[in-house]
């Protein structure tokens, strides 16, 4: 077991709410909380509303924020027990609350949602051990969206929950999430505790690219990550212009020749990613690699002039 600390905090419900009137945190980890008043709905408020509270992104700079949630839509239901909670059940209400689709056992994804109910393991241990399952349909269950044969997108980035399509789409397809993750230590705990946030590094497997690198310059300034997973998914935040959302892809493969990294309606992702998320993340005005000087954007890394 794991002694996390404190990871994030929501200090204030939205305007005109008190704690007295929330019911449940929707949230509130790493991108963003939404608020469930007491009579099971999500909190959405008039047309002007921001009932959605994004948390700061140190990667983005952005976040500490509302937004707006559905805004003018009413009594809008909770209906995100299947993935959220425990022990999930579509019939009924939780607490007899109308807008509370669904009981659960526990709020939250607690230890039997994936492992099974613990109770004859408790009695008999020996001989009732508790199921271990590695297949990443298991965890694609709910990293998905609206099933794995395309990875959906909505306002130039992937949409999030995606993780499941993203990995099928890849040439990666063959691999469990827990050859990377450890499925007791999210990534963000990880990341707040200066610990590596996943146990196999990328060299495990592709030692021959990490030691012969065609750069000499990206091997000291990024990891593979920063090229081959860019931020190309949107949970709270993204920053256009700087070609970053909030959430690595696990898309990985990058594709040199590719045009647009989305479909013509912007509804779906490629298989792959372009080089507009691959590099100009970094390579574009308000990237990492680059500066101002006299009026000229920069390179840091190479000293070449950036060409538009």
């Amino acid at each position: 077991m794991v002694n996390r600390p404190s990871i994030t905090e929501v200090s204030d419900p939205p305007e005109g709410y008190t704690w007295d009137d929330i019911e449940y945190v929707i949230g509130g980890y790493g991108w963003k909380a939404r608020f469930i008043d007491q009579e099971g709905y999500i909190i959405t408020g008039d047309a002007d509303a921001t009932t959605q509270y994004n948390l700061y992104n140190d990667v983005l700079g952005m976040g500490e924020n509302w937004v707006g949630y559905h805004a003018g839509e009413e009594n809008k239901p909770y209906n995100c027990g299947p993935c959220h909670t425990t022990g999930y059940s579509p019939q009924g209400n939780q607490d007899d609350l109308p807008g509370l689709v669904g009981t659960w056992a526990e709020p939250g994804v607690r230890c039997e949602e994936c492992h099974g109910p613990g109770g004859r393991h408790v009695t008999n241990p020996q001989f009732e051990p508790m199921e271990v399952n590695r297949d990443a349909e298991l965890c694609g269950a709910c990293h998905v969206r609206e099933g794995f044969e395309a990875v959906n997108a909505k306002g130039g980035f992937i949409r999030h929950h995606e993780q499941y399509e993203e990995l099928f789409a890849s040439k990666k397809r063959v691999m469990d999430c827990v050859d990377c993750h450890d499925p007791h230590l999210g990534v963000i705990a990880a990341r707040k505790q200066d610990l590596p946030t996943t146990h196999t590094p990328c060299e495990t497997c592709h030692l021959e690219q990490a030691e012969f690198q065609a750069s000499e310059v990206h091997p000291s300034v990024a990891e593979c990550v920063d090229c081959h997973m860019p931020r190309i998914t949107k949970s709270a935040l993204r920053n256009a212009e700087v070609y970053s959302g909030d959430i690595r892809t696990h898309l990985m493969r990058i594709w040199p020749f590719a045009t647009e990294q989305f479909s013509e309606d912007g509804s779906t992702a490629m298989p792959y990613v372009s080089l507009d998320f691959a590099c100009k993340h970094c390579h574009s005005e308000g990237g990492t690699a680059t500066v101002k000087a006299d009026g000229d954007l920069i390179e840091r890394a190479t000293g070449y002039h950036n060409r538009p």
